[in-house]
């Protein structure tokens, strides 16, 4: 007998996410599922789908319709900033339209740049752990810190491939082994 998703459950999912235009924005392939722990609220999985999945089992396939603050959140408009790329060279070799900077993990220093002090200051709960090159312009670049998907209602095609008991190191830690997860997947982008 199949186990139902429940709190607790370490669970295994393969997904299309589709725009409202019926665009596929991104799929994730059934040889590398996303794993996660129902209810830990973790950065596989965005919420209303963890809401959704609650109570399917192994085999089951869905889809969900999610409104923008259920799925990646609202775009926000903060998150987007202009800055000179003379403050980026310590971080970054080259400059290319979609290329990822991440955030400084360093401590607040009065020589840290405006560009610096700003990636310092987003919170770590709401906000991904870096910036895409959006725009590339004679002495600046814009960084967007929102999620690719932020502010878009989305459609979920969902494939729940395994439900399993967590162990207790799993439930301790909030994920589930990082030998079952796929490490190169990338949610955010």
């Amino acid at each position: 007998m199949f186990q139902r998703i429940r709190k607790n459950k370490k669970v295994a999912i393969t997904y299309s996410i589709v725009n409202g235009n019926g665009e596929i924005l991104m799929e994730v392939s059934p040889h590398a599922p996303v794993f996660y722990l129902q209810g830990y609220s973790n950065e596989h999985i965005v919420p209303g789908l963890e809401r959704a999945l609650e109570g399917r089992k192994e085999g089951d396939i869905f889809s969900v319709a999610l409104p923008f603050e259920q799925a990646f959140g609202p775009y926000d408009r903060k998150l987007v900033m202009e800055v000179a790329k003379e403050e980026l060279t310590p971080f970054i070799d080259d400059f290319w339209i979609g290329g990822y900077i991440e955030r400084f993990d360093e401590d607040y220093d009065d020589e840290m740049s405006e560009a610096e002090r700003f990636m310092q200051e987003i919170e770590d709960d709401r906000y991904p752990e870096g910036f895409v090159i959006r725009e590339i312009r004679k002495d600046t670049v814009i960084l967007d810190g929102n999620h690719p998907y932020a502010g878009m209602d989305l459609i979920f095609n969902v494939k729940v491939v395994s439900v399993a008991n967590a162990s207790v190191m799993e439930l301790e830690n909030g994920y589930p082994k990082e030998s079952e997860a796929d490490e190169d997947y990338d949610w955010r982008y």
